[in-house]
């Protein structure tokens, strides 16, 4: 899902870090107040550079600026609640974070500063950038935590149907356009006339990004690959009876709906293999490149082919806090968990045997597979995993909600 894409800000390319954090130039308009918090139109210029090559044509209309500028207001008002309730980022976690973001890059710390600076990027700015979309996350799961209750007759009657099995392999990426529906009549209207201006996905992509009430609207609508048994049912019932590309309206409590079927897959797996896997992991610092980094990596390799103890290593050199104390243990893992490098190499790996150092976006890594088994089916499994489905199914609705509050209690003033 979109919303736990943890971290999307560390695989940040160079041109949006060039566009979303320069300085102004010279002073400019305010485009909304968020209670105090002003909108600078710099501000909304900038993060139209970002997105500049998914607009249709590339170019800044009035609807696009409204949907960045709206965009914005919702990112104000979640870091002013999300700092209301006392939450705060750790200097480590933004520490942690933009070291991903430079070893992303092939830099060290100083490095990447280096690239700031050059670019005219104040690094300041920036680190509070990165801490403030760390807040946003960090928010956003709280609140689905208090805000999703799922029962346990929800969860039986989930298994007791076809979709906790048939619908979880297979997934389609769709793309998502959102009328609310605050007056229905209207809401219907422009919805079917919408509708009647789409005949292709790129009429979609436009429809989307100038009228979607959605939360990827700037994105064309784009929800990205999802399993079927994560979606909410309206849609599943609709994918099952319409074959597509374009499908609805559908109308839900939260407004009207349109979808554009971009592809399906199934994939060819049958049987879910877990790896009980323990590692070592090595992060570059501010006093440590990434060579340096991977010249470590290397030396405890050696220490660790002459004998040393795995676990003993790892809990005296392991900079992976999740599982430094339980001697790099990190259980069983299964398929979809890592990141890809690192699955890879632990699929290579035998049983009993040691992987050579090997880097991902958080530093350098050694492995150490300690076993291979089928997928747990027990029940407390299976129950589990229809918990984080129907969770899946809900999180849209109740975040468009939660927002609609935040907006409902704040002060928007938005400059004509």
């Amino acid at each position: 899902m979109k919303l736990f894409s943890f971290f999307s800000f560390m695989v940040v390319t160079l041109l949006p870090l060039q566009t979303l954090h320069a300085a102004p130039t010279k002073i400019d308009g305010i485009s909304a107040i968020v209670d105090s918090k002003p909108i600078l139109e710099s501000d909304i210029q900038n993060r139209f550079q970002i997105v500049k090559d998914r607009v249709p044509g590339g170019v800044m209309t009035d609807n696009i600026h409204r949907q960045i500028q709206n965009q914005m207001i919702d990112e104000a008002l979640q870091v002013n609640y999300a700092r209301k309730i006392g939450m705060r980022v750790s200097s480590t976690d933004v520490d942690n974070a933009i070291l991903g973001v430079a070893q992303n890059m092939n830099l060290d710390l100083q490095g990447l500063k280096n690239v700031l600076a050059s670019k005219g990027i104040n690094y300041s700015r920036y680190r509070e950038q990165i801490e403030q979309e760390i807040l946003i996350n960090n928010v956003k799961r709280e609140t689905l935590k208090k805000r999703i209750v799922i029962s346990e007759q929800e969860i039986n009657d989930y298994l007791s149907s076809d979709t906790s099995i048939t619908k979880e392999k297979e997934q389609v990426r769709l793309r998502h356009l959102l009328i609310r529906a605050s007056n229905p009549e209207e809401a219907e209207a422009k919805i079917r006339s919408i509708r009647q201006k789409i005949n292709t996905e790129e009429d979609f992509i436009q429809q989307a990004v100038e009228n979607s009430d959605g939360q990827f609207a700037i994105e064309g609508g784009d929800l990205g690959w999802r399993p079927l048994n994560q979606l909410p049912p309206l849609f599943v019932r609709a994918l099952e009876t319409d074959q597509g590309p374009l499908i609805g309206p559908l109308q839900s409590n939260a407004g009207f709906h349109l979808l554009w079927l971009i592809e399906k897959r199934s994939p060819d797996v049958t049987l879910q293999q877990q790896t009980k896997v323990r590692h070592i992991l090595v992060r570059a610092n501010e006093i440590r490149n990434i060579e340096q980094t991977k010249v470590l990596a290397e030396e405890l390799y050696n220490k660790l082919e002459n004998g040393a103890d795995f676990a003993q290593l790892a809990k005296e050199q392991s900079e992976d806090q999740g599982s430094t104390l339980q001697g790099g243990d990190l259980g069983w893992v299964t398929p979809g968990t890592m990141v890809p490098e690192f699955e890879s190499m632990m699929d290579q790996t035998s049983i009993g045997s040691i992987s050579k150092p090997f880097r991902t976006q958080f530093g350098w890594h050694i492995l150490q597979v300690e076993g291979r088994r089928e997928a747990d089916i027990s029940d407390k499994v299976k129950r589990s995993n229809a918990e984080r489905a129907l969770t899946a199914q809900k999180q849209d609705v109740v975040l468009g909600n939660w927002l609609d509050e935040l907006r409902a209690d704040a002060f928007i003033d938005i400059k004509k």
